[in-house]
């Protein structure tokens, strides 16, 4: 027998079956959380019954039976499919759901837009199934960072675009300063932790605040600063972590009150500042559905400084006109494209233009691949991530196809360099040695 045992020799197991023991472990969920799922879904359509049966709506009881169903489904194919993740699904769900329902309804559709929009959930899906590797560990990072700097140079020098806010602000090669905001953020993801000089790094933050300063956009600077915050917390100490925690609602507050007070005056006069003076001042104005003198608000405080309150204006009547819509509207929206045609303008707020145009089955599609390619993605980068997620409450960022695409490829990268992770315990399996049996 202890011949027989010598025989078998220990070996490391091999890499197919380290991908697929791996792979099976993250795509299924947990016992508990499939159950969670499952009580919340009967929760919802017991919720449903009941209601139909008051208000005499049986189709309320279909609806809950269909909820069940996709939960079990849902669970099922994160199970069954393992090269496919929620994210890919989700994103294919949106990618044909949305258009093909809103065609069935007969809602007017943008063909620029229903471009665009299958455009970017095809590309979020892309980016998952291709499983790439971190790029700042790639030999294309030097390129990528070389096209960036290029464009931003360009829009610095050659070609500063249009003019906005009395010539203060310049939108470079894009249509405007909000959207050229965005393409430093691409080079955060360029940055090695671990292998950069501090130089390197700190260099290309310069870049990122050279060009927030020169586009003049406040969304962007304010989301910048939250994601650069988020990102230090791992070098605070845990037992200061806890007094940061209490530090930063208590800062929140104070904020809230210097505009309730209207004390604004006694911090350094900024195109910000200005903004959110402006905002505090019209803030009940707009809400009740009155008019606001953006002529008169920059003559006094300067250029921009009644951009905030014009947005703020422009979502109320976003969220108003989706309320006055039919109920299957409410469900799918307008349609693509629709918020130009109906509401002038887009909404500068890229989670209310996917409510209005996509309804709220779009709005959860969306937030649920968006989340959640934020939470999976690698850590040193998750903040980049963030950024964006904070900047889209102001600003209308899909439609920049070149910067969201290369934005998701480098989020969603799968293939994690094992110089940014735990390395695993060594797994290993008994195998047969020939040799042994020889000796």
């Amino acid at each position: 027998m202890a011949k027989l045992l010598a025989m078998a020799t220990v070996q490391p197991a091999t890499a197919e079956q380290k991908s697929i023991r791996n792979i099976w472990q993250l795509r299924s969920a947990s016992p508990e959380v499939v159950w969670a799922w499952i009580t919340a879904a009967f929760t919802a359509y017991w919720i449903l019954f009941v209601a139909g049966a008051f208000l005499g709506r049986k189709e309320l009881n279909t609806v809950g039976g269909v909820l069940i169903l996709g939960v079990l489904a849902w669970f099922l194919m994160e199970r069954l499919w393992v090269r496919l993740d929620a994210v890919v699904i989700t994103s294919l769900l949106a990618a044909v759901g949305i258009p093909l329902l809103q065609a069935m309804a007969n809602e007017s559709l943008s063909a620029e837009a229903v471009f665009k929009h299958v455009s970017l959930c095809l590309t979020i899906a892309a980016s998952r199934v291709l499983n790439l590797s971190i790029v700042c560990r790639s030999k294309v990072r030097w390129m990528l960072m070389l096209h960036v700097l290029l464009i931003l140079l360009i829009s610095l020098t050659i070609y500063r675009g249009t003019s906005w806010d009395g010539g203060t602000r310049h939108s470079g090669l894009f249509v405007n300063p909000n959207n050229l905001a965005l393409i430093p953020f691409l080079l955060l993801f360029l940055i090695d932790p671990l292998r950069d000089k501090i130089y390197i790094r700190l260099g290309v933050h310069a870049v990122v605040i050279t060009i927030l300063a020169f586009s003049g956009t406040s969304g962007a600077v304010l989301a910048y600063a939250i994601g650069l915050i988020y990102d230090a917390r791992t070098l605070v100490p845990p037992h200061w972590r806890t007094v940061a925690y209490v530090t930063a609602p208590v800062l929140c507050l104070g904020a809230v009150l210097l505009v309730a007070t209207d004390a604004l005056s006694l911090l350094p006069e900024t195109r910000m500042t200005n903004q959110i003076s402006v905002i505090g001042g019209q803030l009940q104005n707009v809400l009740s559905g009155g008019d606001v003198a953006y002529y008169q608000e920059e003559k006094v405080l300067g250029p921009g400084s009644a951009s905030g309150i014009w947005r703020v204006v422009h979502w109320r009547k976003t969220v108003t006109t989706y309320l006055d819509g039919e109920p299957l509207q409410q469900l799918i929206g307008f349609g693509l494209g629709s918020s130009t045609r109906i509401l002038g303008k887009l909404p500068h707020n890229e989670y209310l233009r996917m409510l209005f145009e996509e309804g709220l089955i779009g709005l959860f599609l969306f937030l649920f691949y968006w989340r959640r390619v934020i939470a999976t993605a690698p850590a040193h980068v998750r903040y980049v991530g963030l950024i964006v997620a904070i900047y889209s409450f102001s600003e209308n960022n899909l439609d920049n196809y070149p910067f969201m695409a290369l934005f998701v490829l480098c989020l969603s990268a799968r293939g994690v360099s094992q110089a940014f992770v735990r390395k695993p315990a060594r797994q290993q399996v008994a195998v047969w040695n020939p040799a042994a049996q020889n000796a």
